[in-house]
């Protein structure tokens, strides 16, 4: 009997340390297998963050023949193999890209100077998740130094947060010649909805997009070389053209201060802010705002202004240049451009003073109009009032120059060859 309950013992004992060695066994296993999943999520973790400096681009540098890009008979060759593509003003060559809203992408590509007068051009549009175009868009100008292929400083674009795809085209503004292009990069430099890399750079109401210009053109439209760097200070240079200006949604009715520094440059013209009105198809209308200042030391000087939106609109642009029409290559600077929404309680306790050397008209631009009628183009609006095209596109805020429809009012810019007093009719 005592043989039997010690055999019993013994099976139970060694059933136990199975258990026991099995349990052990298993954790091991387990174990492992957390630290592989640990691992992998780590390692896919990483990729994601590394996705942020990735390229969209499809087919860069165009070795893989028209891969991504309209336009495939744009594509050339080089003698040493290389591949690259031309085009002229048209907006053929272009690829769609999916990048993601409310996020900032680096931009730089390189260009040689082909056959074309004036800039080579990078221009951004987006559209909603219907197809529609949306307002805003980019303009990336930059204009030949040589012959030889050429980098574009890096520039910075935000997707609009109501994107669903954008649009990407490689383009000149001559309709005779042509530009070549190369090694075209977008990369995404922050997360979704990241503005860090902005904050720095906007002013408290978050209005007016890099108003201090070091991060170059992010937030404007304008040409590479209008931003200079001098003395730690990066800020923009313009003469007498509407290349530059940023594009802000307001509010209808509503008051804003503009804060600006300016610089004499060389010319003894004044300096010219003008805030132009869109409503909610984009189209201009007649009420704007110049801010006129005359230079009188050689440093940088103060303006402030308060401007109101009309009641009718939902948009507004804010271009920067020098006053001086006869366009004689004389320029003058900008910097720490702000905007910002104020109430008449906020301006009464505010000391606002300008002295007698800034000058601000507030005017209603009727005359000088144009109404489009079937078969009208820019450039034949433009040759019809001896007007430079570049200037009508951009006094009439285009979103696309190529589009436009019967009826649609142009506004004919001062210095016209007809004038302003005067309303060309169908």
């Amino acid at each position: 009997m005592r043989i039997r309950k010690l055999k019993l013992a013994l099976v139970v004992f060694i059933s136990l340390v199975f258990v026991v060695a099995l349990a052990y066994l298993i954790g091991i296993y387990l174990d492992g297998g957390t630290e592989k999943n640990a691992s992998k999520v780590a390692e896919k973790a990483a990729e994601n963050k590394n996705t942020v400096l990735e390229a969209v681009i499809l087919n860069s540098d165009f070795e893989k023949g028209s891969l991504g890009w309209r336009n495939p008979e744009a594509i050339q060759k080089e003698n040493n193999g290389n591949h690259y593509i031309i085009n002229n003003c048209s907006w053929e060559v272009c690829q769609e890209m999916n990048l993601l809203p409310h996020t900032t992408y680096a931009v730089s590509a390189n260009t040689k100077k082909g056959t074309a007068q004036g800039p080579a051009r990078i221009a951004f549009s987006f559209l909603d998740v219907n197809g529609v175009k949306l307002p805003q868009f980019y303009d990336i100008k930059y204009t030949h130094t040589g012959g030889s292929w050429e980098t574009i400083p890096r520039q910075f674009i935000m997707v609009p947060k109501n994107a669903a795809t954008a649009w990407i085209y490689l383009l000149s503004e001559d309709p005779k010649g042509y530009h070549c292009f190369d090694n075209i990069t977008v990369a995404r430099t922050s997360e979704i909805g990241d503005r860090k890399t902005t904050d720095i750079s906007t002013d408290q109401s978050g209005l007016m997009i890099n108003g201090d210009f070091e991060m170059g053109l992010y937030g404007w439209i304008g040409m590479a070389e209008q931003i200079k760097y001098e003395n730690g200070n990066r800020f923009l240079r313009n003469g007498y053209n509407w290349e530059a200006f940023q594009i802000i949604d307001v509010n209808p009715g509503q008051k804003y201060l503009i804060n600006a520094k300016t610089k004499k440059g060389t010319s003894s013209m004044p300096a010219r802010i003008k805030v132009v009105f869109l409503n909610q198809d984009e189209k201009r209308v007649p009420e704007f705002f110049n801010i006129l200042h005359i230079f009188n030391t050689a440093g940088w000087e103060n303006v402030t202004e308060v401007i109101q939106a009309p009641s009718s609109v939902n948009q507004l642009r804010v271009y920067l240049l020098l006053d001086d029409p006869k366009g004689s290559g004389d320029y003058c600077d900008f910097d720490n451009i702000s905007l910002k929404a104020v109430t008449d309680e906020e301006l009464k306790k505010m000391f606002i003073k300008n002295s007698d050397l800034t000058k601000m008209i507030h005017g209603f631009q009727e005359s000088g109009q144009y109404v489009v009628k079937a078969g009208d183009t820019v450039s034949g609006i433009a040759q019809l009032f001896n007007i430079p095209e570049q200037e009508l596109i951009s006094v009439n805020a285009f979103s696309d120059p190529g589009r436009l429809e019967v009826g649609q009012i142009i506004y004919l810019p001062q210095g016209s060859a007809q004038g302003l007093n005067q309303t060309a009719t169908p």
